[in-house]
């Protein structure tokens, strides 16, 4: 459902002292638009964004949702899909109208039309792994007709054929690490997937050589105590990420990534134990899983990345998936089973909300 806020306005008047409160957040929340669905957005995972739809797999809710985002104020859902072979559905890549997900427990990609929301249609799907195995099947990413996707029980980053959408095949697979830690995450830059792990003692960045996708090779691992997940974004030959479990943000020299190096890191616990990062200029946007909110660090100087704010409210309950369109942030709650539209400008501080600490 669309929450209306002139709606909740007048529900919240009958509680009495709540309606100060919701009054002052109509005329000064950074909220451009809401929607919320307890059942379709239930547990969103991620948010991507591509032309005017809003893609979110919800990991609780075993499901892939679309959304339309061509009005910002009035996002709207346009069609879900859902399957046997979909449990936990954790990583998305799209290409086109082909959307690849990943079933967390039961180790399958699926592959997905995705052309008509309204209507969309598994094309075929493959088993990563087996079935009944511990650890859990995380990112994807996708590239020239290969899916790449991090299986954390097997310890492995494994190389999916999709070329024939119908009867994908695993081709190749890559051991990232042999320690108690397992792969989560997959960015690809030029011919290198970086496979970030988690649940470990000590936690790594792997850069895996994918020139020949048949033939992977691991080329570089980067240690550190303060590494965890790894899930961020390119800003030029940096790579800017975050660590929840450390309330971290981290910056990784790839400018060669044979060697990547850290070069930064931010820790604090404002940051509210941050599990993605978006970067728009010279501002990261990190969803914080337990603060409930967004929290906004400055990286305009990246050798030295600072908290700025951070904004909370109920409807980011468990906030997880953000995407960044000029002003405009869309953030994904697992709780709150919601996608906010936010105005990024006001979570500056000193911004006209007012509500930023």
């Amino acid at each position: 459902m669309i929450v209306n806020f002139k709606f909740l306005l007048l529900v919240v008047f009958f509680f009495g002292s709540a309606f100060a409160y919701y009054g002052a957040l109509e005329a000064a929340s950074p909220f451009v638009g809401v929607l919320v669905d307890p059942v379709l957005l239930r547990g969103v995972e991620d948010v991507y964004l591509d032309g005017d739809r809003a893609y979110l797999p919800c990991r609780e809710g075993h499901r892939l949702t679309v959304c339309s985002i061509k009005d910002p104020t009035q996002p709207q859902i346009l069609g879900s899909f859902t399957h046997p072979a979909l449990d936990q559905a954790a990583g998305f890549a799209l290409d086109g109208t082909t959307a690849y997900v990943t079933s967390n427990s039961n180790h399958h990609l699926l592959i997905v039309d995705v052309a008509d929301p309204a209507e969309m249609k598994l094309l075929g799907k493959v088993l990563i792994g087996t079935a009944d195995g511990p650890g859990a099947l995380y990112k994807v990413a996708y590239r020239d007709g290969y899916c790449y996707v991090a299986l954390q029980q097997s310890k492995r980053m494994y190389v999916v054929d999709v070329r024939d959408k119908t009867e994908p095949k695993v081709v190749s697979n890559i051991q990232v690490t042999t320690d108690n830690d397992g792969p989560f995450s997959v960015e690809l830059r030029d011919q290198y997937a970086l496979v970030g792990t988690l649940f470990g003692r000590n936690n790594r960045l792997a850069v895996v050589d994918i020139q020949d996708p048949l033939h992977p090779q691991l080329t570089a691992v980067l240690l550190n105590p303060h590494l965890c997940q790894v899930s961020g974004k390119f800003v030029g030959d940096r790579y800017v990420a975050v660590c929840w479990n450390n309330n971290s943000l981290l910056v990784v020299n790839i400018s060669n990534p044979t060697k990547p190096s850290l070069e930064a890191v931010l820790v604090d616990e404002r940051l509210g134990k941050p599990n993605r990062c978006e970067v728009v200029e010279d501002r990261a946007y990190l969803p914080m899983v337990e603060g409930d909110g967004v929290a906004v660090v400055d990286i305009s100087d990246l050798s030295k990345p600072r908290f700025l704010s951070s904004f909370t409210h109920p409807l980011l309950d468990k906030t997880y998936g953000i995407a960044a369109r000029g002003d405009l942030l869309f953030v994904g709650s697992r709780e709150g089973n919601s996608l906010v539209v936010m105005d990024r400008r006001d979570l500056e501080p000193g911004s006209a909300s007012g509500l930023v600490k």
